[in-house]
């Protein structure tokens, strides 16, 4: 029941077509709108800009720094150095001309010569700016006092073949130079050589063994790798050479590719070459990595000594 004095007002119903038309020039009508005035972006009409004001307008020097500060975010998303995060072996080696070298064939008297590219006529240096660039992160500048108070109180060995000697001997040239004359020694053999860092009661150490298990070619070496037979399931007369040592650093890895199929022998060198059997290189270079593995495993105390590999390196000519 209606109140008197009320008047009920007739419904009038629009045709649906007239309503959808008039919402939709309404819509399109606002978009412009908003497109005109920057109130909307580009990508979407639901994401909105800032306005910037007029009486807070950037000068151009301080435009240009925000715009390198944005693009350099895009480019460069690495986190700091932190070794449990950062996985610094997946990376890739790149051009910066803007670093200086901490070391080089002249500052540095330990370098051998077969590893010094300038006293072997090299001319230009574009070789010493390359970098060495984690995915993942930045890695800090090498700081030579930080490695030293490290390792101070500790023997570093490097055991391997002449491209370990070269990590070895870069090493010590990237510390030796904030070291007083009179407190660092270098003594070098045939074998082993050390490097004594007094001060520091550090050694860091080199010893030679081409393919860490032993062969007739470790002291007087043999060129003709036709020649060269390998013990694949023996160390232990080089490897007691190798503890009481607080950080090993070993490779192996071009001495065995030669191309040739690999003199293995078991048992020992009195028979002369009698005995030997030939493998092929991945097999054999298996076998000597497992007879290293078991040794590690049995008598280095991981509690005491750290244990690296250096895997695959090119050669000195490359």
């Amino acid at each position: 029941m209606i109140p008197s004095g009320i008047m009920k007002l007739p419904r009038v119903k629009l045709p649906q077509l007239i309503i959808i038309t008039t919402i939709c020039v309404i819509l399109f009508i606002v978009v412009l709108y908003s497109e005109s005035l920057s109130f909307l972006s580009s990508s979407s009409i639901l994401k909105f800009k800032t306005c910037p004001r007029k009486h807070n307008k950037l000068k151009s020097n301080d435009r240009k720094e925000e715009e390198v500060h944005v693009n350099a975010s895009w480019i460069d998303d690495r986190f700091d150095f932190d070794p449990e995060e950062c996985n610094v072996s997946n990376g890739k080696w790149v051009f910066n001309h803007s670093i200086k070298p901490l070391y080089s064939d002249t500052s540095c008297p330990y370098i051998d010569r077969q590893y010094s590219c300038v006293k072997n006529g090299r001319e230009d240096f574009d070789y010493l700016h390359w970098e060495w660039q984690p995915e993942d992160c930045t890695l800090p500048p090498f700081n030579p006092k930080l490695a030293l108070t490290k390792i101070q109180g500790k023997r570093v060995l490097f055991v391997g073949d002449s491209l370990q000697r070269n990590q070895w001997e870069s090493f010590v040239c990237l510390v030796q130079g904030i070291i007083p004359e009179k407190k660092k020694s270098m003594k070098r053999g045939r074998i082993h050589s050390v490097f004594k860092a007094k001060e520091y009661n550090a050694t860091i150490e080199f010893y030679w063994a081409p393919f860490l298990v032993e062969s007739n070619t470790d002291i007087h070496i043999i060129g003709d790798p036709k020649k060269r037979i390998i013990k694949v399931d023996e160390i232990t007369e080089r490897a007691r050479n190798w503890t009481g040592v607080d950080i090993l650093v070993f490779n192996t890895y071009v001495w065995w590719m030669s191309g040739l199929r690999i003199k293995a022998l078991w048992g020992s060198f009195a028979n002369g070459e009698e005995g030997y059997e030939e493998l092929d290189t991945p097999i054999a270079y298996k076998l000597g990595l497992r007879t290293w593995a078991n040794w590690v495993d049995s008598t280095i105390n991981p509690n005491k000594t750290r244990v690296f590999f250096t895997t695959m390196s090119p050669a000195h000519t490359k």
